[in-house]
């Protein structure tokens, strides 16, 4: 599944926590404390019954957060990974959840479930749950991440004849450029490593971009730039000036403002393109 420049950013972290995670919750939980399924609506009153799911949805979610940070350790590869790391989550989350749902039961309703038959009997029940219940999150998820929820990109027109001998590379063979959001323009100055994402900075902004920036610095074989430390890369043309630390690290002011530490290992390279002689005292 390919991504295009044209998605957006996600949504911060934070603002989908506060404005649609929390919500989606406390939606959930009130909904199925008053619909009381699995006989919870003719054993418990309602008050018990909304502690009773609470519980188990935030544990839930926590649970599905904590493995959704080590799944994306394990395969960082978010735009090939992605089924394979939910499922996981999802199983993960239901065997846990199915221990804890077990414990709720034998000491609300003293019922024995804390058997392998039980337990097993469980699971289904709480997969099921787990799965209706993360549904909806999991999809807004995936969509503010490009993965789902968008038109497939157009099939590239039949080629015509090729050309007797290719030009050499040059900036607009570049292929990143294509991934850039429009009204950023292609005017690049740098790319920024965010967690999972690449932060392109333009003339026109910054905007984030699903991928790695090993891929980025790939795809920009036709731009005049360097990488100068793990989490950036630079365009020549970006560098307004190079600052020199009391501790001898070098660190680049762009032409927008922007502050960029080299690293040590980067360091000779940038002296070798000759930035150093934009060198401020």
């Amino acid at each position: 599944m390919q991504l295009h420049a044209q998605r957006s950013s996600p949504m911060p972290y934070r603002h989908r926590l506060l404005r649609r995670r929390l919500p989606l919750m406390a939606a959930t939980i009130v909904t199925l404390a008053v619909l009381g399924p699995f006989g919870t609506f003719r054993e418990m009153g309602f008050g018990v019954r909304l502690a009773y799911w609470g519980s188990l949805i935030a544990t839930g979610s926590l649970m599905f957060e904590l493995v959704m940070v080590v799944a994306r350790r394990v395969l960082p590869d978010l735009e090939r990974s992605w089924p394979l790391m939910l499922a996981a989550a999802f199983v993960t989350v239901s065997l846990g959840q199915t221990i804890v749902v077990a414990l709720l039961e034998h000491h609300l309703r003293d019922r024995d479930y804390l058997s392998p038959a039980g337990l097993a009997e469980l699971f289904g029940y709480v997969l099921v749950i787990t799965a209706l219940v993360s549904a909806l999150p999991v999809w807004l998820e995936l969509r503010d991440h490009g993965l789902v929820g968008h038109a497939p990109a157009p099939a590239p027109a039949t080629p015509g004849p090729a050309p007797p001998d290719p030009a050499p590379a040059t900036a607009s063979d570049a292929p990143f450029l294509d991934r850039i959001p429009p009204r950023l323009g292609r005017e690049l100055l740098a790319l920024e490593m965010e967690d999972h994402y690449v932060r392109v900075h333009t003339t026109g902004g910054s905007d984030l971009i699903l991928m790695r920036l090993r891929d980025a610095v790939a795809e920009l074989a036709g731009i005049d730039g360097l990488q100068v430390h793990r989490s950036y890369w630079v365009a020549a043309a970006a560098v307004a000036a190079v600052e020199r630390k009391p501790d001898g690290k070098l660190a680049l002011r762009l032409t927008n403002g922007l502050r960029v530490p080299v690293s040590r290992t980067h360091a000779p390279a940038v002296r070798a393109a000759g930035w150093t002689e934009k060198a401020v005292p």
